[in-house]
């Protein structure tokens, strides 16, 4: 009984990681997404011709920002489960083959 009980914990933990690196993988993309638009949110800037035009293009850029540092610190809570996770995935791992 045990053992079936460490074989569904490792099937979780497996899962868990799974999850974890598509959705580290989303934000990364995201991240690139958003740091696409800000280069070209700043190329935009340089040639804006009204003064309103330009307000929208810094505040858009602004958001933006905000937005790549809160993915990062996501990437970074993601980055501690995952390396959480893979231990505790080893160590059942151990448990189940002793």
């Amino acid at each position: 009984m045990a053992i079936s009980f460490t074989r569904s914990i490792i099937t979780r933990l497996e899962k868990e990681i799974a999850d974890i690196h598509s959705l580290v993988r989303e934000l990364k993309t995201k991240r690139e997404k958003s740091l696409a638009k800000i280069s070209q949110l700043q190329r935009d800037q340089k040639v804006s011709q009204s003064v309103s035009d330009l307000s929208s293009k810094i505040s858009r850029e602004i958001k933006l920002k905000k937005e790549v540092e809160r993915i990062n610190v996501l990437l970074t809570q993601s980055s501690k489960q995952l390396k959480e996770k893979q231990a505790l995935l080893a160590q059942q791992q151990q448990k189940a083959n002793e």
